[in-house]
């Protein structure tokens, strides 16, 4: 379904309602969560999924052979670069960003705090198959002193199928249901004062059982950028990241890192299965947070280790050892069974 260029201005007029009600942000909650956004279709195309494989294959050479015509079903949690808003460019803001989920001026910095994703069946590659998106705005959490606040928004999303002809899918569930949480901070009234001394990192307590260090390059951002439909300066424009944001370079998406996670999680889960040491084959649920951010052309390590039966812990270092993305993803040695005996979820891919 297109939208139309009146429904964009409406969501951008939605947006700026802070702007003229600067004084009290009380009315934001109500306003935001009352916002009516609209449904995303799409035909989780295959050659989507492998473009993405060909953009990570130099990360995971290994598992380059999952693309080609013997593939039926969308790897985890390659759904990501499905189901974007194909926003006018006159309705984007500035920076590149759509207003649907924004709380409006002055908070135009937007960043990818965390989210859950829970797997309940898989995206299947079907010429008749078609795919609805619906998302609404959960919750907004406004937090910080008057004048440095951050307002976290929390966006639900569920992916249901439906056809294209003829009757709707029978599935009784969603096959994927996803927790999105943004936060977006004011604009700077000043330069960013580079001088400023970095602020301590956070070490995990325990070694990984398995690790990969890698460094992403500004084609790998520029890529995935591209896939997700998603103009966003901060992942395209260094300039920008320096002059205006602050940043000493390009920032990796946060839906990246979570593609990187489980990609590695799914190829040691593979490995484990193939020398009997372990049965899982589905990942079922990932919650995760985004605690630092990480940058192009500086190194950084896909770490995991299980914490117990079925439940792995899997986090993201930045070149200085500290944290910057923690999940933990829980798996299962079978996929459930839907009713009528067909399993929901493929196993690893």
């Amino acid at each position: 379904m297109s939208i139309t260029g009146t429904q964009w201005k409406r969501f951008a007029k939605c947006a700026n309602l802070v702007n003229r009600h600067a004084s009290s942000l009380s009315h934001l909650k109500k306003e935001m969560t009352s916002r009516k956004l609209p449904d995303l279709y799409d035909d989780c195309s295959k050659i989507r999924s492998d473009l993405l494989d060909a953009t990570l294959h130099d990360i995971f050479p290994g598992r380059r052979s999952r693309t080609g015509m013997t593939r039926k079903f969308v790897p985890q949690p390659y759904h990501l670069v499905y189901f974007n808003p194909a926003t006018p460019l006159s309705s984007l803001y500035p920076d590149g960003t759509d207003p649907l989920h924004s709380p409006g001026v002055p908070f135009t910095r937007r960043m990818w705090a965390g989210g859950d994703i829970s797997f309940d069946d898989h995206l299947s590659y079907k010429a008749s198959a078609l795919f609805r998106c619906n998302e609404f705005i959960k919750d907004v959490e406004i937090k910080g002193n008057e004048g440095d606040e951050k307002i976290f928004v929390t966006i639900q999303r569920s992916i249901g199928y439906m056809a294209k002809t003829g009757p709707q899918s029978s599935m009784d569930l969603d096959p994927i249901t996803e927790n999105r949480k943004l936060v977006f901070l004011r604009e700077r009234a000043r330069p960013f004062d580079t001088t400023a001394p970095a602020s301590k990192s956070t070490k995990h307590p325990h070694k990984p059982e398995a690790r990969l260090t890698l460094t992403p390059s500004p084609a790998l951002l520029f890529r995935f950028s591209a896939l997700t439909f998603n103009a966003h300066a901060i992942h395209l424009d260094r300039k920008y990241c320096e002059e205006v944001e602050g940043y000493r370079n390009l920032l990796v998406h946060g839906p990246l890192t979570i593609v990187l996670m489980l990609q590695y999680l799914t190829g040691h889960l593979l490995q484990r299965l193939r020398k009997a040491e372990s049965n899982d084959r589905v990942i079922t649920f990932v919650t995760y947070r985004n605690l630092a951010p990480l940058y192009a052309e500086e190194e950084m390590t896909l770490c995991l280790r299980q914490k117990e039966e079925h439940l792995w812990e899997t986090w993201i270092e930045g070149p200085d050892g500290g944290l910057a993305v923690r999940a933990s993803v829980r798996t299962a040695e079978n996929p459930p069974i839907h009713e009528s005996g067909t399993p929901l979820l493929n196993s690893l891919d």
